[in-house]
């Protein structure tokens, strides 16, 4: 992954963990377009996005979701960092 789309999405993820799905969807949506091999990611991002805004919560299995889709130990750290 870029390493441009690669920041985007560890701000993303650090978006849902504050349960801020509007910055989460900003970020991952220029993740996308730096680099369009985070689609995985990106798909587990907006599902956990509609998450937040339809139960003020991410679920552990979208959480789960998102931590099988990143590519980077990086990125994992985040993700678990950020679980809510």
């Amino acid at each position: 992954m870029d390493s441009k789309a690669s920041g985007f999405a560890e701000e993303a993820i650090r978006a849902l963990g504050r349960l801020d799905s509007a910055t989460a969807r900003t970020h991952i949506s220029l993740a996308f377009e730096a680099d369009q091999r985070i689609g995985a990611v990106a798909d587990a991002i907006y599902l956990a996005c509609s998450e937040i805004e339809e139960e003020s919560r991410v679920s552990t299995s979208t959480w789960n979701t998102i931590a099988d889709a990143v590519d980077s130990p990086v990125l994992l750290a985040v993700v678990e960092e950020s679980r809510t």
